[in-house]
């Protein structure tokens, strides 16, 4: 059974992202003391609690846990473009109303998005006009 994707309150996320920038750049052991060395901002957690939000993304099905040695070592179940997919999704449904466009004319409207923001946008949908 597929489980369902929930979102992540900030601090879970925040380990997530963690957890998937080190394995993105290729980390075969992802501990609780190699995020917090390599995420600085994190040190102002305790390490129990970073613990305590690991076992949480464990419960919620976003990762898997493989005791080596000592150490428990983290792997995501979720992917980062999975999770920014759905976390999207969720944004449009619930502030947006699923329009869309709504979304875009904000950020066009409100001045969000540089011209090179905006170049890339048409360069994005030239190619996908092009490959339809």
């Amino acid at each position: 059974m597929e489980e369902k994707m929930i979102k992540l309150p900030a601090s879970e996320l925040e380990i997530m992202q963690a957890i998937w920038v080190l394995d993105e750049e290729g980390e075969k052991f992802i501990s609780a003391s190699l995020i917090m060395k390599r995420f600085p901002a994190l040190n102002r957690l305790k390490l129990t609690t970073v613990l305590t939000l690991i076992t949480r993304l464990q419960n919620k099905g976003f990762i898997n846990t493989e005791k080596l040695g000592r150490s428990n070592c983290y792997t995501p179940k979720i992917s980062s473009a999975d999770y920014r997919k759905f976390a999207y999704g969720d944004f449009v449904e619930k502030v947006y109303r699923n329009d869309r466009m709504d979304l875009f004319s904000a950020l066009v409207n409100d001045d969000a998005l540089t011209k090179e923001d905006l170049a890339e946008i048409k360069a994005l949908i030239e190619k996908t006009e092009n490959e339809k």
